[in-house]
């Protein structure tokens, strides 16, 4: 019978390795790529505020966040923000959200 020694290291680095890629299989895609609807209302939203002539600065500090979220929630690639979110945003920029249920055709 023949045994192999592994070091704690070598075990620590396998054991990191299985975590990072079970943690890459179950990410799933947060940005608004798929979301025609978000990617509208986020459009509108960053329109609202260069009307308003808001610096994205100028909204973080309305929301009580950071430049870097409102960033992020502009571009859209890194974020899907949830409707609190958007409702602060859009009392930032002077603006109301409206949700509006219609029945499918």
């Amino acid at each position: 019978m023949s045994f192999t020694t592994t070091s704690h290291s070598e075990i620590l680095a396998a054991n990191l390795e299985t975590l990072a890629r079970v943690r890459l299989a179950r990410r799933k895609p947060r940005a608004l790529g798929r979301d025609l609807t978000l990617q509208q209302l986020v459009t509108r939203l960053i329109a609202a505020r260069s009307d308003a002539g808001i610096t994205q600065a100028e909204v973080a500090a309305l929301m009580a966040t950071t430049k870097s979220v409102v960033s992020r929630l502009d571009s859209g690639r890194y974020t899907r923000p949830t409707l609190s979110t958007i409702e602060k945003y859009a009392f930032a920029v002077g603006c109301r959200v409206e949700v509006i249920l219609r029945r499918s055709r």
